[in-house]
């Protein structure tokens, strides 16, 4: 992966992202204990639900904080490109190939194009985290986003760009 020195804007970036996922977490707990209230699972009442009742709550809260300030740094990633292109190849590579997948160009600037997911319950589920942006870097092209879809989608796109297509180019003649 490639490794970048974060701005002061990257920072907040990844604060927001923590107290986002402090809040998602906090919220799918309290869903699930309503849910186990609802079916007559477990008893309404805090001192009854949680072993300690309700100083448990601030134990499990303070557990929340702790992985939501680490989840963003597993959770996100920026990976290199393999690729041997132009940008105006990359580019044009990316806008084709994320408007085959559920996304949709969000930005373009001359050394970077973000994509977002076209279906607003997909966004709403990954709490408004879901841009792909590729980028120009120092070295190459670079993408950026949730880990799994970078993986996912910088390898469906390196197969589009040389030397992946060159080679593909080359076995079927």
């Amino acid at each position: 992966m490639l490794h970048v020195k974060p701005s002061k804007f990257e920072a907040m970036k990844y604060f927001i992202r923590s107290v986002k996922y402090f809040f998602y977490f906090a919220f799918l707990t309290a869903a699930i204990i309503l849910v186990l209230v609802a079916i007559g699972a477990v008893e309404g009442n805090v001192e009854t639900i949680f072993e300690g009742g309700y100083s448990s709550l601030w134990k499990i809260a303070m557990f929340f904080a702790l992985v939501a300030a680490v989840y963003p740094k597993f959770g996100f990633v920026c990976r290199k490109l393999d690729t041997t292109g132009s940008w105006d190849d990359v580019r044009n590579a990316a806008v084709a190939y994320f408007s085959e997948k559920p996304f949709k160009l969000e930005n373009e600037t001359d050394d970077a194009v973000t994509f977002r997911r076209r279906d607003v319950i997909a966004r709403i589920s990954k709490m408004g985290e879901d841009r792909i942006t590729v980028r120009k870097v120092e070295d190459g092209f670079a993408m950026e986003g949730l880990r799994k879809d970078v993986i996912i989608f910088a390898t469906g796109l390196e197969y589009r760009l040389p030397p992946h297509n060159e080679a593909q180019e080359q076995n079927n003649h």
